[in-house]
């Protein structure tokens, strides 16, 4: 294992001793069944999805500053959205070099999305304790690059909907919930007043159709999930 986290250190260029990085590798499981003294990567985890975070949005700042808050937030959400963090993570083929307990490992734990995510973020951690938040941020940065710019350039993140659907879920691991509070108007000139919720969250939207309400609802509560 060691001479392939050699390998893994070269290739994503940081220079960090292979006891040091297998930490970001060892999962609950694997933990729950050693007899060695070990620690879980979440500790990791956690400092390094705050580093994921901090580095996208000072690059998003930095680099397109023809973008409001709004934008960039939209683009920030799908960026470091698990579906993302997960693709990255097996491009750089990081489940190998998971340590899994039995079960985990014959249930496909190399693959599993919602591990990748994690492992990714735990390795950021690793690079952020070991050379300083500045590394970790150019490695953030390096790998997911590629994503922003396509999201900028492809206007694949069009929707406050979809956004605050991705954060409610990273956030709070469920989805947000719209409610018609009133449909008036002739046929020809209907208006529609929603209400979006999460958690404590509300925002009200109006529109000519219920779709353009919930769109209007949402970015509400995305702005307010944005500025906490």
């Amino acid at each position: 294992m060691k001479q392939s986290l050699k390998k893994l250190r070269d290739r994503v260029k940081v220079d960090i001793p292979t006891e040091e990085l297998e930490k970001a590798f060892y999962h609950t499981s694997y933990v729950n069944e050693s007899d060695r003294d070990l620690q879980s990567y979440e500790r990791l985890e956690f400092l390094g999805d705050a580093g994921v975070e901090l580095a996208v949005r000072e690059y998003l700042f930095d680099s397109f500053p023809q973008e409001d808050e709004g934008e960039l937030s939209k683009i920030k959400a799908v960026a470091v959205s698990k579906p993302v963090l997960s693709t990255k993570a097996s491009e750089l083929e990081l489940g190998k070099y998971l340590f899994l307990g039995k079960g985990e490992k014959e249930s496909g734990g190399r693959t599993k999305d919602s591990i990748l995510c994690d492992v990714f973020e735990s390795l950021v951690g690793v690079i952020f304790i070991n050379k300083g938040y500045s590394r970790a941020a150019e490695f953030v940065v390096d790998t997911l690059e590629d994503e922003v710019n396509n999201l900028i350039d492809q206007q694949q993140v069009l929707s406050y909907k979809s956004a605050l659907q991705i954060e409610s879920q990273k956030r709070f691991e469920k989805r947000p919930k719209y409610r018609l509070l009133e449909e008036s108007g002739k046929a020809h000139n209907r208006r529609f007043e929603v209400e979006a919720s999460l958690n404590h969250y509300r925002g009200i939207g109006r529109g000519r159709s219920k779709k353009e309400a919930e769109e209007a609802a949402a970015k509400q509560v995305y702005l307010k999930l944005q500025r906490e």
